[in-house]
């Protein structure tokens, strides 16, 4: 399966799919909002202003799409409008995998979302990917469910790196570390406070990253491979282990 952004080719599959999942979706809500919701969303003309004013992402198997969804990257708290699968594809992994793709396209900033009133299958599931309650709409007309709406904090990730300089090389080893610190800013990478034991045979570094792909990309850079590789046996020995933030009193 790959996720990858939706193009003006797929627009009649992504209708499609709208059409299969709506009414699968929002049965309990009622025949006339599933119709005022396919006629108001899941419309080529809809979906190609959805193309062209956020970010449209699907999911694809083979030559078939088998889930859709997006994001406005550009509004003051991210939003993501649409996280539809189809039915016979549903647990297979393509809606997390979609929503981690989305929530990636912004990195280190909230994220929020609605589901239905009554469409328990979405609370627990947005529940189990870190999203918490907001704030709760009425329905648009009598009768209609109300919208739940959900956030989700940063999705930071926070590190404790323990650095041992390898014996007889304390200097060598920290000029590594200085040059390698360095790169940090390259991949949405903040080092948060550097300490060191008073022999200088130990550094601790709190190094915070707007994304986990933040960490992964810092780890493959071409320049930090270089220094490692040109340091040879004084380069320090590292423990990465992530943490979180614990609030306080």
């Amino acid at each position: 399966m790959e996720i990858r952004k939706a193009g003006p080719e797929d627009v009649a599959a992504i209708v499609a799919i709208g059409h299969e999942t709506w009414p699968a979706a929002y049965g309990f809500a009622g025949p006339d909002y599933i119709a005022h919701g396919l006629a108001t969303w899941w419309t080529a003309e809809a979906t190609t202003r959805s193309l062209e004013a956020t970010t449209l992402l699907v999911a694809e198997e083979g030559d078939e799409l088998l889930g859709v969804g997006n994001i406005d990257p550009h509004a003051e708290v991210p939003v993501i409008w649409r996280l539809y699968v189809r039915p016979g594809a549903q647990g297979a992994g393509a809606g997390s995998a979609l929503l981690t793709a989305l929530v990636d396209e912004v990195p280190g900033r909230p994220v929020r979302l609605s589901y239905l009133a009554g469409n328990e299958r979405a609370a627990r599931f947005y529940a189990r990917h870190g999203f918490a309650a907001h704030h709760e709409e009425p329905g648009e007309r009598p009768g209609w469910p109300a919208q739940v709406w959900l956030e989700r904090p940063p999705s930071s990730l926070l590190l404790v790196a323990v650095v041992e300089m390898a014996a007889g090389h304390p200097e060598e080893g920290r000029r590594y570390e200085d040059a390698v610190l360095a790169l940090l800013g390259r991949h949405n990478g903040v080092l948060e406070r550097r300490t060191r034991t008073a022999d200088g045979a130990t550094e601790v570094h709190l190094i915070r990253f707007a994304s986990r792909s933040g960490y992964e990309s810092f780890m493959v850079d071409p320049d930090r491979l270089a220094l490692r590789t040109s340091i040879g046996a004084a380069a320090p020995a590292t423990r990465v282990i992530e943490v979180a933030d614990v609030p306080t009193a």
